[in-house]
């Protein structure tokens, strides 16, 4: 082998095993597989996510698009959706209402499309699109809860097209295993 095959041969094994680390250790990737995070992350979008995002619940913000893991009916599943409730915070959410700690989510409306009507919508200094759609076959269940500590609210952007929080509760901090980057 000459010297300069030995060189390129080297360089490519490094830099594969730098993207076999970093997909072990740092970052991995997610295919969207419905609309629950619709209009942002339509059905089908690829996501990266950064593996160690935090080091404490501290570290989570509001607006913070998750990666975590539930067990349904003994298997685990990975889910994505929206940071909308902190610890300790009270979240209200009936229909197309939400509020955190007393205070309305601000909505503005952008657009309509063939899925629903788009809104800009903002709680505290987080900002982000959401969709409503116009005729929905089911409405999630109405929620009122505290959120615990270490635990976050979490929602999909679809309002009417993800079974979130909504559904199943706070998740704790312990089952979060990415952030979008």
């Amino acid at each position: 082998m000459t010297k300069r095959k030995i060189i390129i041969f080297s360089i490519g094994f490094a830099l594969a095993a730098g993207v076999l680390l970093a997909r072990v250790y740092l970052i991995d990737y997610y295919t969207i597989p419905q609309n629950g995070m619709y209009p942002g992350l339509p059905a089908g979008s690829l996501i990266f996510a950064y593996k160690r995002a935090y080091s404490t619940p501290a570290d989570v913000r509001r607006g913070d698009i998750i990666v975590f893991t539930r067990t349904v009916k003994g298997q685990p599943y990975n889910y994505i959706w929206r940071v909308v409730g902190l610890p300790g915070e009270t979240v209200q959410a009936s229909g197309e209402a939400l509020s955190v700690n007393g205070r309305a989510a601000k909505r503005e409306r952008l657009h309509e499309d063939t899925k629903g009507v788009i809104f800009r919508e903002e709680i505290g200094d987080a900002s982000y699109e959401t969709c409503i759609q116009r005729s929905p076959k089911d409405e999630p269940p109405d929620a009122s809860v505290t959120v615990p500590a270490d635990s976050f609210f979490v929602m999909g952007d679809n309002r009417f097209g993800a079974a979130d929080s909504r559904s199943f509760g706070p998740i704790p901090f312990s089952a979060i295993i990415g952030r979008k980057l």
